[in-house]
């Protein structure tokens, strides 16, 4: 992995429910915690987000870096992520919407998809007083792209400064809602100060990629044990999203 770093991406971690749509985005606890066990014996070095902002500008090493983020916040990261987390010593990047902290993910509802709860505040707080970073994910999970400048201001700037009148900390790290953007979102992303931004593009993070378009590799809840290794160790992900 010398020269390339890895962003893993996860929604759920837990059970679906029987009746819901969307089963993919669900990683069992069990699979979870193989999936860190092996990071920590395979000696990938698990860092923040901000750091692997920095390899792609070239300010570090990329040899084995990996960061875990968690998309939309919710309460299973805290019931059945964080605890592996914590054990193993992994820190993490959550992103939040920010106008839902506290309710249920509303945006699915159209895709047929079960209620699941989200994060309250006072989580929040004692996760971030843990060492967990937050991201913004915007106000309310929009297809960014469709919106007016106006509103993309409020989905971009807007989060963010929520997300700080809450955290009383820096909020510097971005995630697209459904991965979609163009590029009037990607400069109201810039201008809104922060200094990373994911994507749901697959592939690994390499020296010179932009830091507010950095690929990801989606873990599924088909993503079995050897596919996972597989991901970690080659250009799996890179042949997937079209990258040479």
């Amino acid at each position: 992995m010398k020269g390339r770093a890895l962003i893993l991406m996860y929604h759920n971690v837990g059970r679906p429910r029987e009746d819901g749509a969307l089963r993919s985005l669900y990683v069992s606890p069990r699979m979870f915690r193989f999936q860190m066990g092996y990071l920590k014996a395979a000696g990938y070095k698990v860092v923040g987000l901000a750091e692997i902002a920095e390899f792609a500008g070239g300010g570090r090493s990329g040899d084995r870096l990996v960061a875990l983020t968690f998309d939309d916040g919710y309460r299973d990261f805290h019931e059945n992520a964080f605890p592996v987390l914590k054990e193993y010593n992994f820190p993490s990047t959550v992103f939040l919407v920010s106008d839902l902290v506290g309710k249920e993910n509303l945006w699915d509802s159209a895709e047929g998809r079960a209620r699941e709860p989200l994060m309250d505040w006072e989580t929040i707080h004692r996760l971030s007083s843990e060492g967990v970073s937050f991201g913004s994910h915007t106000r309310t999970h929009p297809f960014l792209s469709r919106l007016s400048g106006e509103e993309i201001e409020s989905e971009v700037r807007g989060s963010r400064s929520s997300l700080e009148e809450q955290l009383q900390r820096p909020v510097e790290t971005f995630c697209y809602p459904y991965g979609d953007y163009d590029a009037r979102v990607l400069e109201a992303v810039a201008n809104a100060g922060y200094r990373a931004a994911v994507t749901v593009k697959r592939g690994l993070v390499r020296k010179d990629d932009n830091p507010l378009e950095l690929r990801r590799s989606f873990i599924r809840g088909n993503t079995h044990p050897f596919l996972f290794m597989y991901k970690v160790h080659s250009n799996y992900e890179d042949r997937k999203g079209g990258r040479r």
